[in-house]
């Protein structure tokens, strides 16, 4: 065993070159064995036995590699030749002779022999030039002389920059400072954000922060990935130097996308749940001012694009097929286009208990329960059903066509069909012909109404199963009818808000993204309300012709002013005043909002 770290240096060499030395000095000069020289490096019998193989046949080729270079005295490279190559071939390219580039550098002092440059210029092929005119060896004395000269001064290339990190501290509210966004439009949300009091919101809820990004931080650099339509997280990256979006959410700059994908991680059902209940029970009385009563519920499979999981199956209508997907549930009021409610924490057996779990939820939110409830045939069971016929909450729901049920309607005379036209927005007066009558259903109590209808675009009868007794059947297909309305939202959620380009496969993860569109339905939906003749307009809509409009944030001792760029419709803006009733922004040192417009 080595006493001392100079004898250690050669009997447990670290360097492999080193090693290998000591290998083949061991061998053909002490005469160890093989066996005893592995043991001693820690190696293997064969590897020994091929280093000394290969040293055998390089000695005998008289190839053998050296185990130790001298590193000769001197620069190793040539020190000049890099820094001024782009400039010798910037200042030729301006017709400069090799005299005049070497005069023009000692000029901007560079020290630089006319060898260098002869050969930086023969390397690239650029010995001779071509002949110039009396003006032009003028016009390059003259830049020499008086040193502006293009080629050399031109500015340094482009690089890409580094992004500030997010951090509430080296948020700056000094007055006069000025900042342009491309998509100034964004604050228009923020007095709906502030009706709202969303930073009690997100206190209540308990959500989690940290010292740099607070909670509401993290909460409103989300939010606005959906209002400013991006598909992902990680597409917050797009926004990294747009310091007026991290003033919108009380930061310098929104966080990158590691951070803000972390951070949704770290959120569990509680908070999702809380923020959610909150949102709406402070949203309704704004969006809802008529006490929304009836409600259209439906799913949406979210598919996982990763690979193979846990997940369960469900039914994809994009892809025709059942795939690994998170099943999501939304709820929204038939008279008002507002999103009542969304989860994505669920798996199967917890499916078919979804109607009531929202009237549970409604009911604790606004203290009634639903008077309606419309849903498709694969929401629940006819054991809920029975549920909701008992909790006097009146459902319409489709029943799935069985070939004995189909049958017995095909047998029914033609008298018992009764005549009606049904007038919807989509299907003015459309004749159609029903059957009602009373069935029995497993694990229903009693006889259930249907009303069986033809007409509405399919071979066979579709079938209306409801609790109500009192309804006409035209006023029961008419209501169902309506339900419409929440497929279409849902697909405006998806295309706009992106619900189908998420790829987590977390389900609480999922959760926390469908809450955020809950939160930016409402406040597309208060929006459209605010700018006259845009009620019925969609918020892809809105989005291109109002929110991605550029402007200049201006801060102002009491205020934050916002100066949007000229655009065809900021007279709708100006004519809605949304600032009329200015309140303090807490994440922004108490400041007021004002918008003006070019």
């Amino acid at each position: 065993m080595p006493t001392n770290p100079y004898q250690d240096f050669f009997v447990n060499p670290q360097c492999p070159r080193h090693a290998r030395y000591e290998m083949l000095r061991a061998r053909f000069v002490d005469g160890l064995p093989v066996k005893a020289i592995a043991q001693h490096f820690g190696t293997t019998f064969h590897a020994v036995q091929s280093r000394i193989r290969d040293f055998k046949a390089q000695v005998d080729k008289g190839e053998v590699a050296p185990f130790f270079r001298e590193s000769k005295p001197g620069p190793k490279g040539d020190r000049k030749k890099p820094e001024v190559a782009a400039h010798v071939l910037r200042l030729r390219a301006r017709g400069y002779a090799n005299t005049d580039i070497h005069r023009a550098l000692k000029r901007a002092g560079f020290e630089v022999s006319q060898s260098l440059i002869n050969e930086v210029l023969r390397e690239e092929g650029l010995s001779g030039m071509g002949k110039r005119t009396q003006a032009q060896r003028e016009e390059v004395a003259r830049q020499i002389r008086s040193g502006d000269i293009p080629g050399l001064n031109a500015p340094a290339p482009a690089a890409p920059r580094t992004p500030a990190v997010a951090n509430v501290r080296q948020l700056e509210l000094g007055e006069g400072r000025s900042l342009y966004s491309r998509v100034a439009g964004i604050f228009l949300f923020l007095p709906f954000l502030l009706r709202m009091d969303v930073a009690r919101l997100v206190e209540e809820a308990g959500m989690a922060g940290t010292k740099t990004i607070p909670a509401l931080s993290y909460l409103l650099s989300l939010l606005s990935l959906k209002l400013l339509d991006k598909e992902r997280k990680s597409h917050i990256t797009d926004w990294n130097f747009d310091e007026a979006l991290g003033l919108f959410a009380g930061l310098n700059v929104l966080p990158k996308d590691s951070a803000a994908t972390d951070y949704s991680y770290r959120l569990g059902h509680g908070e999702h749940n809380a923020l959610m209940a909150g949102w709406v029970r402070n949203a309704y009385p704004i969006l809802c001012p008529d006490s929304a009563r009836e409600f259209a519920l439906d799913l949406h499979p979210i598919p996982h694009r990763g690979e193979a999981t846990g997940l369960e199956n469900h039914y994809v209508a994009q892809r025709g097929k059942a795939a690994h997907s998170v099943q999501t549930f939304f709820a929204r009021a038939v008279d008002s286009p507002m999103a009542c409610y969304a989860t994505a924490d669920i798996v199967r057996e917890e499916q078919d208990r979804l109607p009531l779990r929202f009237i549970d939820y409604w009911n604790a939110i606004t203290g009634v329960k639903p008077d309606w409830l419309y849903f498709d045939s694969r929401l629940t069971t006819y054991a809920v059903l029975d549920q909701l016929r008992e909790q006097r909450v009146h459902f319409i729901t489709i029943r799935r066509r069985g070939s004995r049920v189909v049958q017995n309607l095909l047998e029914q005379p033609s008298a018992a069909w009764r005549s009606a036209v049904i007038d919807t927005p989509r299907r003015r007066h459309q004749r159609i012909q029903y059957l009602e009558q009373g069935v029995q259903l497993n694990h229903y109590s009693g006889f259930c109404r249907q009303v069986a209808v033809r007409g509405l675009g399919r071979q066979a009868p579709t079938l209306f199963l409801t609790d109500n007794e009192e309804a006409t059947g035209r006023a029961i297909i008419t209501r169902y009818i309506q339900r419409n309305a929440i497929e279409n939202d849902l697909g405006i959620n998806v295309n706009f808000f992106h619900l189908d380009c998420l790829a987590s496969e977390v389900r609480l993860n999922v959760h926390l993204d469908v809450v955020l569109t809950v939160m930016a339905n409402g406040c597309y939906r208060w929006l459209s309300q605010k700018l006259k003749g845009s009620a019925n307009m969609e918020p892809k809509q809105l989005y291109r012709k109002f929110i991605e409009t550029g402007g200049r944030i201006t801060i102002e001792p009491e205020a934050i002013r916002v100066h949007l760029d000229r655009r065809a419709h900021n007279p709708f803006i100006a004519q809605a005043r949304l600032d009329q009733d200015p309140m303090p922004i807490p994440w922004l040192a108490g400041k007021t909002l004002r918008i003006t417009c070019q």
